[in-house]
Parts: C-alpha cells; structure tokens; sequence
C-alpha cells in the first residue's frame, strides 16, 4: 500500500525540480506543508512569493465530469481550499496536480495569453493547463523581489498596548 504522505512528498519535489529547471529560482517545501502560518506547499526562501502553491498528486484528481458534483470532487475542494489561503497570505491561487502516471497541470486565475491548449473553469475563475506548456509559453514571474512576508510578525498598524 502507497503511503499518502510520501506519494504527496514525491509530488511535490518532482514540481520543485522542475520549476527550479524553469525558473532558474531556489524552490523548496514550506515548513510544515502550508499547516502553519505559511500556507502552500512550496516557495521560493527569501524572496516575495507571487503565488501560494499547492501540489497534489492523487490517484483520481476529479478533472472530470464530476466538477459539477462540489461535494465529492477533489479538484473542487483543493481549488477552494488554495483560493482561501491565497487570500490569506495575499498571494495569486496556483494549484498543481496530477493523477498517477498522468502529466502535471496546473489551474491559475491567470488567463493564457499564449496559448490556446486550456480550459477555463469560468464557476470557479479557473484556467487549466499543462503545466510544461504553462512554463514554458507563458510569460510567468514567481517572485516580486527580496520582500519576504513575515505573518507571524506584528502587522504595520500593531501597537503595544497602554500598560
């Protein structure tokens, strides 16, 4: 039996190795996978993220018929799940999936501009692609300089209280 965690662990160093390829930027695992204040799976260290990412890697990812369905459709939950994280952490939603032997896509809010080999998911503000053909016709930044966005720290309007 395949263990979750480790098929979700190979997931997702197979997308750090290749956008670390594509990118030519340092991508790696956030701590804790995204359970702490840093949501998604994976980031570029040091650098202001554009995009919370989330990978999975599932036997049946749901990019079916079943869309339709909200309750039982993992594409559904994961896309819902990483839009509310991405809010959180003021970052663009950027979904990557695969189902087992299948190629990497990836959903983004970003409509192609240099392609036409997508669907869009226009319910969920969604456009599915190859993620090889995303990376490599798109014109994509990941990261917006050294800012690095610090959650757990105080806020810019914190103040210490009147003791």
């Amino acid at each position: 039996m395949v263990n979750p965690r480790q098929k979700g662990n190979r997931g997702e160093q197979q997308v750090i190795a290749i956008l670390d390829r594509v990118t030519q930027e340092k991508w790696e695992q956030t701590p804790g996978s995204g359970s702490g204040k840093i949501k998604g799976d994976l980031r570029v260290h040091g650098k202001h993220n554009i995009f919370c990412v989330e990978v999975k890697f599932y036997k049946n990812v749901g990019f079916d018929a079943k869309i339709f369905t909200q309750k039982s459709n993992n594409f559904f939950k994961w896309w819902s799940k990483i839009c509310k994280q991405a809010q959180q952490m003021k970052q663009e939603p950027l979904l990557v999936f695969r189902e087992n032997h299948g190629k990497f896509f990836v959903a983004t809010v970003r409509e192609p501009k240099n392609t036409l080999r997508y669907m869009h998911i226009a319910w969920l503000g969604a456009y599915v692609l190859i993620l090889e053909d995303w990376l490599d016709k798109e014109e994509i930044k990941f990261t917006n300089g050294d800012f690095v966005l610090e959650p757990w720290g105080p806020s810019s309007d914190w103040e210490l209280a009147d003791s």
